[in-house]
């Protein structure tokens, strides 16, 4: 039976809360193995620990890896120590996916800012999981059953964005995206569309020049190739209503496809990260220091997330 593996995110924050109500709401099909630590007076019903996924052997049972288990925690104080047991939750379960001890993760959110305190190097979840699996090319999508956006570059400066964008590096994200979406919506050929970087896509060259000169051919090349892309469009006028005729939009930039994204599915979306060796998906919101413990977070993107992780198993 497959695994999947649970991070609880830091514990001070709603990671606990949104994976255990999940897991009253939906029932996984495969064996479930949470990753990390709890806070303070917080239980899940049939919890196992464990020390391996090896141990995992009945459906009925939650398992438990602890993470700094002697350490007690507080409801929305988060610190150095509850972000160093959400890193160490990460590293360890991204470990046994590699090593095939576990067939997919699926994330609840940590704070970059008090991970950073002990891995100042440290990124983000989908960045962390690439560098420990030595991926070269990998792509942070969102998916929901309205809408899915890819994104070209990650958590990126966007002074630096330029430095990113270039033709080969461009075609290689825009063909795992192409093979990606293939799996997760079951399409023979998927219908793409890729966004400019400028006002208006630079409107022919008024306000900058990439989508002439690199995005316009690289669209010609990919479709001679077999991809149906086209683009580039412009961004401040496309998720009106033209996002609905595609199977995944390609964002060049983070807050570019994700603001659409999450003001049309949230509570419903799901980050996963395409190209890894192995299934990673994710809540598409983050730790929520402020309503944690008062049992106000919504489960929804969790459930989504599971579900997802299971399909592309």
């Amino acid at each position: 039976m497959n695994k999947l593996g649970i991070t609880l995110g830091d514990p001070t924050g709603i990671g606990p809360e949104v994976v255990k109500k999940a897991l009253i709401n939906y029932s996984p099909k495969s064996l479930t193995i949470l990753y990390g630590a709890l806070p303070q007076n917080f239980e899940f019903k049939n919890l196992q620990k464990i020390s391996t996924p090896e141990q995992a052997t009945d459906k009925n049972t939650t398992y438990w890896i602890p993470i700094k288990e002697e350490k007690k925690y507080t409801h929305g104080k988060p610190s150095l120590k509850s972000g160093l047991t959400a890193f160490e939750s990460i590293e360890k379960a991204g470990y046994h996916a590699q090593h095939n001890k576990i067939s997919a993760i699926t994330t609840a959110p940590l704070s970059k800012k008090y991970v950073q305190k002990t891995n100042p190097e440290f990124i983000g979840h989908t960045e962390f999981f690439a560098k420990q699996s030595n991926t070269e090319h990998f792509v942070m999508c969102f998916y929901s059953k309205k809408l899915i956006v890819a994104l070209l570059t990650t958590h990126l400066a966007l002074k630096d964005l330029h430095k990113e964008l270039c033709y080969a590096y461009i075609y290689k994200q825009i063909k795992l995206v192409n093979s990606s979406i293939k799996k997760i919506k079951n399409a023979t050929k998927p219908k793409l569309a890729l966004l400019g970087v400028n006002p208006h896509s630079g409107e022919n060259g008024s306000f900058g020049t990439i989508e002439i000169e690199l995005f316009e051919p690289l669209v010609k090349n990919l479709q001679k190739n077999g991809i149906d892309i086209t683009g580039p469009y412009s961004a401040d006028t496309f998720f009106a209503s033209k996002y609905k005729d595609f199977d995944a939009i390609i964002s060049p930039y983070h807050d570019q496809g994700l603001i659409p994204f999450k003001m049309l599915t949230f509570g419903e979306g799901v980050n996963v990260t395409l190209g890894l060796p192995y299934v990673r998906t994710s809540v598409d919101h983050g730790t929520a220091f402020d309503i944690a413990g008062k049992n106000k977070a919504n489960c929804g993107s969790m459930i989504e997330a599971i579900k997802l992780a299971e399909r592309l198993i």
